[in-house]
């Protein structure tokens, strides 16, 4: 397995974030978890102004070698190497850029605050729209629990065999109850077609070695209906498919799995569909 990616901005989000990927590390196994801090350096408005660079870039590299110092001694003993790096640029674009060299990025999800951030969305849902690897969206203050439920979002996108497969083959780390949740929504088309997707994976090679239940279920919205399913249950993840989508896409495209990434109160994990 390759390593696990673990952005920070040095918030509490991110914080977390990386105590529960060395939760995820002792099952998963990665060859090691990378933190990475993404600079953008302000400049002046004052052409003659060069700002300094190379000590900013010191200073930053400082910062995230104390972070991981910190957490790596809170988190002792830790299941695989720690290593760190800083990168220059935009955040959403500089982790979208190298995701494909990961396995999965583990995230703090954060709240949308100012009229920027709700027309623009946060990093943390820009990356899960874009990214080439799956990415797990941490809510603050969530603690990993071992995954004796996991919850999918059922619909004809997340019917897609090569996602299912990716989520079996995920749970095998874990031997979870898998739920299959439709929320229905108004005009809904039937989900006979999506069901007979999913059984056809699940019993592909045989009965599948783990529980699982299809649920439908009806709520106001598809995060709503999701999140009290997830507290009914006392499930530790929950597991949603989305197309990826360019950056103006992803600014324009409000779906579900970024509203999802807003609201979440339990750890979320996004699978990409190609196209």
């Amino acid at each position: 397995m390759k390593n696990l990616l673990v952005p920070t901005d040095f918030s509490e989000a991110s914080r977390n974030a990386f105590l529960y990927a060395v939760k995820l590390a002792e099952l998963l196994r990665p060859e090691a978890i990378e933190v990475v801090h993404v600079y953008l350096p302000e400049t002046s408005g004052e052409a003659d102004f060069i700002p300094p660079v190379v000590e900013l870039m010191e200073s930053r590299q400082e910062m995230l070698r104390q972070f991981v110092s910190e957490l790596a001694e809170e988190s002792a003993p830790l299941p695989c190497p720690v290593k760190h790096e800083v990168l220059v640029g935009f955040p959403a674009d500089e982790l979208t850029q190298v995701s494909a060299h990961y396995s999965f990025i583990v995230m703090g999800a954060k709240e949308e605050r100012g009229i920027l951030e709700k027309v623009l969305g946060s990093v943390s849902s820009s990356v899960s729209q874009r990214a080439h690897c799956p990415v797990f969206l941490i809510p603050r203050g969530a603690a990993y629990k071992p995954y004796r439920n996991i919850i999918y979002a059922s619909n004809f996108d997340s019917a897609n065999k090569a996602v299912l497969e990716k989520l079996v083959r995920f749970n095998q780390n874990f031997n979870a109850h898998l739920h299959f949740v439709h929320i229905r929504q108004e005009q809904d088309s039937p989900l006979d077609g999506a069901l007979e997707s999913i059984f056809g994976e699940l019993f592909e090679d045989g009965e599948p070695g783990f529980a699982f239940d299809v649920v439908e279920l009806d709520a106001d919205s598809v995060a709503d209906g999701l999140n009290n399913y997830a507290e009914k249950i006392g499930s530790g993840l929950i597991v949603m498919a989305t197309r990826h989508r360019s950056f103006w896409q992803s600014i324009l495209h409000r779906s579900e799995t970024k509203r999802m990434a807003f609201a979440a109160n339990t750890p979320l994990m996004v699978l990409h569909l190609k196209g």
